[in-house]
Order: C-alpha cells, then sequence, then structure tokens
C-alpha cells in the first residue's frame, strides 16, 4: 500500500498601501496588474480580496497548494519580496491547512 504525504494548502492576505492614485478607475489598473502578474510569476491563485473603495489600499488574498510549509514559508517569503519591491506591503499574513 502506497503511503500519501499531506498536501499542504497555504493562504495568505497582503495589505498594500497606494501612495498618489487619485481615482478607484487608476487603483483598479494596478490591482488588476498586480494580480496577474503574481498569477503568472508564481503560479498561485490571486484576487482583490477587500478594500475595493479605498483608494489608498488593496488588500490581495493569495493561495496555493504545496508539499510541506517549509516550501510554502520559501514561496511567502519570494512574493513578499517581490511585492516590496513594487509598492509598499502593510501586512502580510498567512497560514496552512493540511489535507
Amino acid at each position: 500500500m502506497d503511503v500519501i504525504e499531506p498536501m499542504v494548502v497555504a493562504y495568505g492576505n497582503i495589505l498594500i498601501r497606494l501612495f498618489g492614485v487619485n481615482s478607484l478607475k487608476e487603483k483598479r489598473s494596478i490591482v488588476r496588474s498586480l494580480v496577474n502578474d503574481l498569477k503568472k510569476q508564481f503560479e498561485i491563485s490571486a484576487i482583490e480580496s477587500g478594500r475595493q473603495d479605498s483608494k489608498d489600499y488593496v488588500l490581495i488574498g493569495i493561495a496555493f497548494a504545496t508539499l510541506s510549509e517549509s516550501d510554502a514559508e520559501a514561496k511567502f517569503d519570494t512574493i513578499e519580496n517581490y511585492v516590496e519591491g513594487r509598492y509598499t506591503i502593510e501586512e502580510f499574513t498567512y497560514d496552512y491547512h493540511h489535507f
């Protein structure tokens, strides 16, 4: 009988502070570009998960599956560095669920 290794589903939220955004239309363009970049660059699911009516903040929800918490942590670190290189991160929280 084969032993099945547990899968880790990792999920998190990135709260980003925007500066110099004058309209929600301009913010939506930034969010669309960021979400698409995250999906393509890191092969994750990403959406704007809150703060849709704020011009100053973006809340991005991300999720992905991996084989271990250490792999997930490394991926989260890489994502955080990528986003931080472009925007000001106010808060980055994440957690895991094992299957």
